[in-house]
């Protein structure tokens, strides 16, 4: 319900945030590591504008001695590719961009991707299991609707049709959350119960199969 020119000042403040941790973070090691490119799952449109605006602005050392912009991937989970440019740069002209240059000024930022598959809220085997097996090895949980489905294909397909464009480069994926679309896939990811040491305590003591009493 955010995706306008309102809504997407609220990604321009995490750009803000995000910032500062790199900064505070990198200033505390005496790192000079660079944040190359930018990932994130694009739904509707107002994230992928406040990112986008935001990190268009990062440059001169506003990241940690960072002379340019990180590159901006937005990776679509439905409709095309043109539609979101233009839908983009239609929040940016909301915003504040000369409407003549706001198509121009958001190509030139942000690359989208289209990855949405089957379509939107559908999922591949593949999908799922990619989103299980990320859960499992790094405890991050990504939904299947938006950030896994982003993250699978950028991993699947980015980076295996242009990997020279990536090699020995920083990579930050923006996880923008989505959990609520699990909930429509629990059946097709039992694969992390039957993975997962985890068990639930039965603390109700109603003695149902997996569970562990207390």
């Amino acid at each position: 319900g955010g995706s306008n020119g309102v809504g997407s000042w609220g990604y321009i403040n995490a750009v803000e945030e995000m910032v500062m941790q790199w900064n505070e973070l990198h200033s505390e090691n005496d790192e000079t590591e660079t944040i190359d490119h930018v990932v994130f799952a694009c739904g509707s449109g107002g994230t992928a504008a406040g990112i986008t605006l935001g990190l268009a602005e990062c440059k001169d050392g506003i990241i940690h001695e960072q002379k340019k912009p990180p590159q901006v991937h937005a990776v679509g989970v439905c409709d095309d590719p043109d539609y979101f440019y233009n839908y983009v740069a239609g929040i940016a002209q909301e915003m504040g961009l000369p409407p003549g240059d706001a198509l121009d000024y958001i190509k030139k930022h942000m690359i989208v991707h289209q990855g949405k598959g089957l379509g939107y809220a559908s999922s591949t085997p593949e999908e799922l299991d990619f989103c299980a097996q990320l859960a499992l090895e790094t405890g991050v949980a990504l939904d299947p609707v938006y950030s896994g489905k982003a993250l699978y294909h950028f991993v699947t397909e980015v980076l295996e049709n242009d990997p020279e464009q990536f090699r020995n480069k920083s990579i930050l994926f923006w996880h923008t959350g989505g959990a609520l679309g699990m909930y429509d896939k629990t059946d097709e990811l039992d694969v992390l119960e039957r993975l997962s040491p985890v068990k639930r305590l039965d603390i109700y003591d109603k003695k149902e199969d997996g569970m562990v009493p207390i």
